[in-house]
C-alpha cells in the first residue's frame, strides 16, 4: 500500500528555486501554509489516500460539508437517467468545491463518470481513475466515450470572473464538450451553481489581470465555504441532434453558457437553440 507524501512548501521551494530557497524567511512559509491550508489538506489526503474515488469524495464532503440543494427538474432528471451516458456541463463559480460535491453525488447513479480536471490535480491519487486531465485526455474523449460513461465538465476551464460588464460570470465556454456530445450522441444536461467567490479574490484578480496569482487564494476560499449549502439547478436533457452543423460548435457552447445563466432566474427554463448569447466573453 502506497503512503502519502505530504505537501511541503519548503521542499517544493528547494526543488523549484534552489538558489532562492535558503533566503526565504520562515514567516513567508508560515503565511503561505496558512493561506493554502496545507495542514488541513495533508490531513484529509493522508486519511483518504488509498480510498476508492467514491470513498474519497465522501471523505471530502465530510470534511468540507457542502451539501447540494437541487432546484428545477433537479434530482428527478439525475435519477431518471441513472447509468446512461450523459454530458454534464456547468458554470464554475467556486473553482473546486462545486465539482467535488457534484461528483460525490453523481458517482453513485453514474459509476463510470469522468470529471475533466486541471492537470495539477493529478497528484490526488484516489481521483486519478475518475478524472481526465488536460487537452490530450479531452481529445481521447472526442474520439471515443465508452458505453454508459458520463462526463462532468466545466467548459470555462477557470472559476468565474468579473467580466467587462462588471458582473461575475464564466468566461467563454470552450466547445470541446459540444463536439464530444455530438460525436458520441450524448444528451447534454446543464447544471447551474449559484454563488461567487469573495470580494478579496476579485480585487486581486483585477489587480493582477490574470488568474494565476488570484488562484493562490482558492484553497482559503474553499475552506471558508465549509458548511455552505450549494444551490444547483439541473436542466432537462438536451438531445444532441439539436446541435446542427449550420451553427458552429463555438456558437453552440456560447448559447449553452447563456442558457446556464438563464436557469439562475428560471430553474424550469427550456433550452432555445435559436437564442443567441448576450453575455460578454471576457
Amino acid at each position: 500500500m502506497e503512503t502519502y507524501q505530504p505537501i511541503d512548501l519548503k521542499a517544493l521551494a528547494r526543488k523549484s528555486v534552489p538558489k532562492l530557497a535558503p533566503f526565504i524567511p520562515g514567516f513567508v512559509y508560515r503565511k503561505f501554509e496558512k493561506l493554502l491550508h496545507t495542514a488541513e489538506l495533508n490531513d484529509c489526503f493522508e486519511k483518504h489516500f488509498n480510498d476508492s474515488p467514491a470513498d474519497f469524495l465522501a471523505g471530502v464532503q465530510d470534511y468540507l460539508k457542502n451539501p447540494i440543494e437541487f432546484d428545477g427538474p433537479g434530482e428527478a432528471v439525475l435519477k431518471e437517467n441513472a447509468g446512461k451516458s450523459i454530458m454534464f456541463a456547468g458554470n464554475h463559480p467556486y473553482g473546486g468545491p462545486e465539482a467535488m460535491s457534484l461528483m460525490n453525488y453523481l458517482i453513485h447513479p453514474y459509476p463510470r463518470i469522468k470529471l475533466v480536471a486541471q492537470s495539477y490535480l493529478s497528484f490526488i491519487k484516489p481521483l486519478q481513475s475518475c478524472c481526465v486531465y488536460n487537452k490530450s485526455g479531452v481529445r481521447t474523449l472526442m474520439e471515443h466515450v465508452e458505453s454508459q460513461q458520463s462526463i462532468l465538465i466545466y467548459p470555462a476551464g477557470l472559476c468565474s470572473r468579473i467580466l467587462s460588464n462588471g458582473e461575475v460570470f464564466d468566461r467563454t465556454w470552450h466547445s470541446s464538450f459540444v463536439k464530444i456530445a455530438k460525436r458520441n450522441n450524448m444528451p447534454v444536461v446543464i447544471i447551474y451553481t449559484d454563488g461567487q467567490l469573495s470580494k478579496r479574490f476579485f480585487r486581486l484578480q483585477r489587480i493582477q489581470g490574470k488568474s494565476s496569482l488570484a488562484s493562490v487564494l482558492l484553497p482559503d476560499e474553499m475552506f471558508k465555504m465549509s458548511g455552505k449549502t450549494l444551490r444547483m439547478v439541473v436542466s432537462k436533457p438536451i438531445n444532441p441532434s439539436v446541435f446542427t452543423d449550420d451553427v458552429s460548435n463555438t456558437e453552440w457552447a456560447l448559447r449553452l453558457r447563456q442558457y446556464c445563466y438563464n436557469l439562475r432566474k428560471d430553474p424550469f427554463a427550456e433550452f432555445d437553440p435559436t437564442a443567441v448569447s448576450s453575455l460578454p466573453l471576457k
